[in-house]
């Protein structure tokens, strides 16, 4: 398969933290991550459906691993839970292991500046809820966050990412027979990555390239999966389903940052709903520029510039997409 190589910025790189000198403070954290995470699965996971598999679960189990409607701030601690690599800078005396600042709801500006800005017609920066604003804080940081081996949760979504893609172009007696996946292996790069050890392809944006990818299979409907899949392993113009993905991620995550969605999201969905369905918007969106006009791998970067000036100018377009009524990527792609 041909590979596509995964465009990284300065704002998507691991921004690791220093380590603590003092190596038994640093062990004392993780011992005490670790008794969270076991209360938390024995508190939460028997109350709610949220997420249907042990977090420390290995292959074998067909069961799905997270749930559709899990919110990020109930994903977060178990992103994050056995990283050794970045470890949370702890603030405050009540040991919080990410500190979120309230956004300013408050409009301090002067009278005469106000109506200044309504004469002239100037815009208004956007007021976000907290709950937006705290998904938006969780989205960044789990862009510093790498792949973890030791963490259960990473696994679960990547297998559950590729048992999704596979099961897109299989029937149902065919799926039955194929059990979940090695670590390592060929069947990695089938379903879109650019080596056998997948891992590799999130340092890009870490384990934020690896949520957006599991919850594209999720809300994108069953049958325009498919035709995403069958475009993305069809030769001689297919292309790693995988890397393009985490491209769409960092291209939405630099818009993110520049505060482009502020204005999305309210106090009861957060923004992490909004952010995830624009990635499957844009995937779509990538698909169907990419099969309209005969596109190859050669192609992938003007398309990438496209789906970014679609995002600076309307988002809310892109989602259209996804419209069970529009009519535009079904045409394109079944």
């Amino acid at each position: 398969m041909t590979h596509l190589t995964i465009s990284s910025s300065d704002s998507c790189h691991p921004n690791l933290m220093e380590e603590d000198p003092l190596e038994a403070e640093q062990e004392a954290w993780r011992k005490e991550r670790m008794r969270v995470l076991e209360e938390w699965c024995e508190i939460e996971l028997k109350g709610a459906d949220a997420l249907k598999m042990d977090v420390t679960h290995e292959p074998g189990s067909p069961t799905v691993a997270v749930a559709a409607e899990t919110s990020l701030q109930d994903l977060y601690p178990l992103l994050i839970a056995t990283s050794s690599n970045t470890v949370p800078q702890e603030s405050g005396d009540d040991g919080a292991e990410t500190e979120i600042k309230k956004p300013e709801t408050s409009d301090n500006r002067s009278t005469f500046d106000r109506i200044i800005d309504v004469c002239l017609c100037r815009p208004v920066k956007a007021q976000m809820s907290p709950k937006a604003y705290t998904d938006k804080t969780l989205i960044m940081k789990l862009a510093q966050i790498p792949y973890d081996h030791e963490n259960g949760t990473h696994w679960l979504l990547l297998s559950d990412y590729f048992n999704n893609v596979s099961r897109s172009l299989m029937t149902s007696s065919e799926y039955s027979n194929v059990t979940n996946p090695s670590r390592v292996g060929a069947h990695w790069v089938t379903v879109g990555f650019q080596s056998a050890t997948p891992h590799t392809d999130f340092r890009g944006c870490g384990v934020l390239g690896l949520l957006q990818m599991h919850t594209f299979t999720q809300r994108v409907p069953t049958n325009i999966l498919r035709a995403i899949v069958l475009l993305a392993t069809t030769e001689p113009t297919d292309f790693p389903l995988a890397v393009v993905s985490i491209n769409i991620t960092s291209i939405i995550l630099t818009q993110l940052q520049k505060g482009a969605f502020d204005g999305y999201g309210n106090e009861n969905e957060g923004l992490y709903p909004f952010f995830s369905a624009l990635h499957a918007a844009s995937i779509a969106r990538f698909c169907s520029i990419y099969k309209s006009q005969n596109c190859t791998l050669a192609n992938t970067q003007t398309i990438f510039s496209e789906i970014t000036r679609q995002l600076e100018k309307s988002p809310v377009s892109l989602l259209m997409l996804l419209n069970a009524s529009n009519d535009e990527l079904i045409n394109t792609l079944l």
